[in-house]
Formats: structure tokens, sequence, C-alpha cells
């Protein structure tokens, strides 16, 4: 089985809105050193910091709305589908 043409591949057609997951790494890795120079230091906090705690604010936003859109493409009963074969298989392999 090709894992590119798998419907539960992570680069799927049926789930496109993983690709807003870049944006907490953009925001964390990509543009972090262009904040680090900036001195302005709103109610004394330092930029750089100021930067970090909102991506974090960010990063919840952006993991909520994956959520919410893998909620919506029926992904919690393929999720269920699949631990319920996992238990089965588990408790079948199990020896006692």
């Amino acid at each position: 089985m090709n894992p590119a043409k798998d419907s539960n591949s992570a680069l799927s057609p049926k789930r496109p809105h993983l690709l807003l997951l870049i944006v907490p790494f953009i925001w964390q890795v990509v543009l972090v050193p262009f904040v680090n120079d900036i001195d302005w230091a709103p109610l004394n906090i330092p930029f750089p910091m100021l930067w970090q705690m909102c991506g974090i604010v960010v990063t919840s936003i952006v993991i909520a709305i994956v959520f919410r859109f893998d909620k919506k493409a029926g992904l919690e009963e393929e999720e269920a589908e699949f631990l319920s074969r996992t238990v089965a298989i588990s408790h079948g392999g199990e020896h006692r």
C-alpha cells in the first residue's frame, strides 16, 4: 500500500486544514531572529518574551481550529474505530 495515496495520510486532500499547523512553526522558529532585535518593551516585558507568550496563545488557537476541522470531517469516528481495533488486537495477543 502506498502511504501517499492512503486516505488516512496527513497530506490527504480530505485534511488540508493540517497546513495550519505550519503557522506556529513559522511563528516560533522563522520569525524569532527578526523579533529578537526589537527593543520595544510593552509593560516592561522584553518584546521577545512577549512574542513567545503570544506564540503559545496562537499555537493553542491553531490547534483548536485544526481539532474542530478534524471533528467536522468525522475523524473522531475514524479514531474510535482505530482504537477499538487496536485494543482488540492487543487483548487478543496478550498471554496470561
